[in-house]
């Protein structure tokens, strides 16, 4: 018997120690618990509600709980009534509650049911965490991405219109430029390294840049169209390759292409495409060779342009095909920073994919992946 008595009363104080313990945690949640019954009358009201809402125990306790929910928000409490007859969990319920002095409360809500001990749910136990300051944060980070957006197509609306304004005095100056290259005497206008030259490339160069300037404004308001065609891709890459050998005879360039890679793609596009890898191998290949491969590879054509100049470091890889990001400061010639972002967005235009692989001190290498047809 005597032992029996100690068991009962280690099992009693166990009981209340667990009583005790879980109404402290109660009295010091900051999150509201309430409790009430099936018909919605609150049985308990811990103090973090009464600091939430604004009515004191004495006050709520025996009230039904729709005092604090906004008229237009009274069929709510009739759903979480039913889901609790059936014995179903509201977890996570964000809503708006309303508080003794009027003011709206955002909060989020999860509601058990409390069954007795036989099983037969007899009320609900209800937590309310106040989000108002989460709620409003979200509210002013939406205000200023909304202002950002509108700064942003503002801004390409601008670039837009600069570019098409400045795109007629420059056809103006390369046809003037033109007939001074047919009137003038070549042997002393011409030459590598005159001033007519280094004008011409300095003409050339703001061309490219305006029409870097249109696509991306194309880009960002969707109206980059294809004007595909069927072409053979070893051709095109052997004609960008003998531009560059041209401009760079310095450089080796050595090519490895799969005989006629045919697929329908636009041709400019494309063209865009190799021209703006092969650049950017000679810009940072530190005048070592360039390798650029062409083949098929199942429905798809692969193009790799690798180069051994300085490289790319690991964190900088991850942004070389953001708008606005050179690979690096060391170049000889400044440029926007848009060129590998454009060529993204080309070969993704053509369902395809570009990818780069480089190592510092060792070189790069640009993957172009494309569907031969679509």
């Amino acid at each position: 018997m005597r032992g029996g008595s100690q068991t009962g009363a280690r099992e009693t104080k166990a009981e209340f120690d667990s009583t005790a313990l879980l109404s402290a945690i109660i009295a010091f949640s900051d999150d509201a618990i309430v409790s009430k019954t099936l018909d919605g009358i609150i049985t308990s009201w811990n103090p973090a509600a009464e600091k939430m809402f604004g009515y004191t125990a004495a006050e709520a306790i025996g009230q039904s709980i729709r005092l604090i929910i906004p008229p237009e928000l009274q069929a709510e409490e009739d759903y979480v009534l039913g889901q609790i007859r059936r014995g179903e969990r509201v977890d996570h319920f964000e809503t708006v509650r309303q508080s003794k002095d009027g003011r709206r409360l955002n909060i989020s809500l999860s509601v058990s049911p409390v069954r007795d001990t036989e099983g037969l749910v007899v009320g609900a136990s209800k937590i309310a965490r106040d989000i108002t300051l989460q709620k409003e944060m979200e509210r002013e980070r939406e205000a200023v991405r909304q202002q950002l957006a509108e700064a942003l197509a503002g801004r390409d609306e601008f670039i837009a219109v600069a570019a098409h304004e400045l795109r007629n005095p420059l056809n103006v100056l390369t046809l003037l430029w033109q007939i001074m290259d047919r009137t003038l005497d070549r042997s002393s206008t011409r030459g590598e390294g005159s001033v007519f030259e280094k004008s011409w490339a300095q003409l050339t160069r703001l061309s490219s840049l305006l029409d870097r300037l249109l696509d991306v404004t194309r880009i960002r308001s969707g109206t980059l169209e294809l004007y595909r065609e069927s072409l053979d891709l070893s051709t095109l890459i052997r004609e960008v390759a003998n531009r560059f050998a041209i401009e760079n005879s310095a450089i080796p360039i050595s090519l490895q292409l799969e005989p006629r890679i045919e697929g329908t793609w636009d041709r400019l596009r494309i063209d865009q495409v190799v021209t703006n890898l092969v650049s950017n191998a000679i810009k940072y290949g530190l005048e070592n060779p360039i390798a650029i491969r062409a083949f098929r590879s199942g429905d798809h054509a692969m193009i790799t342009v690798r180069d051994e100049g300085i490289g790319i470091s690991p964190e900088n890889l991850n942004r070389i095909f953001e708008r606005f990001e050179r690979v690096t400061a060391r170049s000889k010639t400044e440029s926007l920073g848009m060129g590998l972002w454009i060529t993204k967005q080309i070969v993704e235009a053509h369902g395809g994919t570009v990818l780069a692989e480089s190592e510092l001190g060792k070189g790069s290498m640009f993957t172009v992946r494309i569907p031969l047809s679509r």
